[in-house]
């Protein structure tokens, strides 16, 4: 996920500030799974679970989402919106995915942030973590679909620019 992130963030980085913001806060929010699910960066070795971490995977998981649907992704649509009508049927279409998955990812939110990782809990715990990351996995091809549209919108003409060459 990183990778694809890193691959993004060349394609499209510098040409929206929010856009930038966004995946900058993705990437935060990658580094600290990576620390729950106990991945270090060019290590092969996992350590133990850190409660520390899962609180922070957390609040870091809630800003994310709160970031995309309060702030982000009306201000694409938006963007959009000047664009050819195909463009925008995808960006209205996607909308309800990403809803749909955050639905998913609050219900993780909601079970493993107020209770005690034990012996008990542990098993159900890492496929948790697993489904999670196949979770934000999906969540973050839908969001590369809208980012993808703006920056595509973006660097069309508006109509009267493309009328008159002199402008």
């Amino acid at each position: 996920m990183l990778n694809r992130l890193e691959r993004l963030t060349q394609r499209v980085g510098g040409s929206n500030e929010l856009v930038d913001q966004w995946l900058q806060a993705r990437k935060q929010l990658l580094v600290a799974y990576c620390t729950l699910v106990g991945l270090k960066p060019n290590k092969e070795k996992h350590t133990p679970l850190n409660e520390k971490a899962l609180e922070n995977f957390c609040h870091n998981l809630v800003d994310y989402l709160s970031a995309g649907h309060f702030h982000i992704y009306d201000r694409i649509i938006k963007q959009v919106e000047g664009a050819a009508s195909p463009k925008m049927s995808l960006a209205v279409n996607i909308y309800p995915k990403l809803w749909a998955n955050t639905e998913q990812i609050m219900a993780f939110h909601d079970r493993y942030t107020e209770v005690d990782i034990d012996q008990e809990v542990c098993l159900e715990f890492h496929q948790a973590l697993s489904d999670i990351g196949e979770t934000l996995a999906a969540r973050f091809a839908l969001e590369d679909k809208l980012i993808l549209l703006e920056a595509e919108a973006a660097q069309q003409p508006l109509p009267d620019q493309a009328l008159d060459p002199a402008r």
